[in-house]
């Protein structure tokens, strides 16, 4: 590994999307532009999810800021703090657990698969997390962000690369605070029609285990997204539709993703686009045949009412 300050400079792309809708293919095609390097591994897991890194920094218990203690209320405002800090104790322990637990190393196949540990060696993984419990005592947000630079410069340095690309799904909706750590982040939105992410999702043994619990699971993860992207300038962001990406408008999505980065074409990534990026991959309508019952059509004409009412993007 090595330790550049080049790699400091890198600007991070955060790719993500409701989860099997196309995210890990867009972070290969990315990955495969000589100006872009992607994480190692493409999912690192520990930013976004729960428990993670954006949860230790920000927190993730509301109750405490809806209660409003007046502050003559000494007592009021010790017990608050008292629990505040007893919460950022869990948070903290929850976090070192799963980064050695759940994330170092995982037995699964990429993009779930090979863990932390195929990007960067556990010695130095060790002194990121040593200096972030101790920064976090000085500076939660400037904690955080230190020690995603350290982590991302930690990695292998491939050469002078513009953008670092990371594509765990829950990016989108974790935007807002993202944005925090990183202001000059990038985000690419990947969505794609619910039904088949939803008949995607019934083959893992992750997500939803039903129909019917696919679509309340997809709303929120939709409106989440909307939700977070809404606070995020237009020209960091951009939202792409697997099906245009790989059917229907399949220059037209290739090019507007160049002109995001303001990158231009590259052979490689062309080439991928061309020969793996293709309609066939995206098993566009496969819902059709696998989940298509009376009950779930009519939940669904509901969703679709409702995400269109709420002006969400969703194919």
């Amino acid at each position: 590994m090595m330790n550049s300050s080049r790699t400091h400079k890198v600007r991070p792309v955060f790719v993500g999307g409701t989860g099997r809708s196309g995210t890990t293919v867009m972070g290969d095609l990315l990955g495969s532009h000589e100006d872009i390097r992607t994480s190692v591994p493409i999912e690192i897991k520990f930013l976004a999810n729960k428990s993670g890194l954006l949860h230790l920094v920000f927190g993730r218990d509301k109750s405490d800021q809806n209660e409003k203690i007046s502050p003559l209320n000494i007592t009021g405002q010790i017990r608050r703090r008292r629990r505040a800090k007893q919460a950022f104790i869990k948070i903290e322990k929850e976090f070192i657990d799963r980064i050695w637990n759940d994330w170092w190393d995982i037995d699964a196949p990429p993009p779930h698969g090979r863990g932390l540990h195929s990007g960067i060696s556990k010695q130095r993984l060790q002194e990121l997390l040593d200096k972030l419990v101790k920064d976090l005592r000085i500076n939660r947000v400037w904690a955080g962000r230190r020690f995603m630079h350290g982590f991302i410069s930690s990695q292998e340095d491939h050469g002078s690369q513009k953008y670092w690309v990371e594509t765990t799904p829950l990016n989108i909706a974790q935007a807002r605070r993202i944005k925090k750590l990183f202001p000059n982040a990038l985000f690419i939105n990947m969505v794609r029609d619910p039904r088949d992410v939803i008949a995607s999702l019934l083959t893992k043994n992750w997500g939803p285990t039903t129909p019917l619990e696919g679509l309340e699971w997809i709303e929120k993860r939709l409106i989440d997204g909307h939700n977070a992207l809404r606070v995020i300038p237009a020209k960091q962001q951009i939202t792409i539709a697997l099906e245009d990406l790989a059917i229907h408008n399949r220059e037209k999505s290739y090019q507007a993703i160049l002109t995001f980065l303001g990158l231009r074409d590259d052979s490689k990534m062309r080439h991928f686009f061309e020969s793996e990026l293709t309609p066939q991959a995206a098993t566009s309508g496969r819902w059709k045949t696998e989940i298509a019952t009376p009950e779930f059509l009519e939940g669904y004409a509901k969703l679709e009412a409702k995400l269109k009412h709420l002006e969400v993007l969703y194919s």
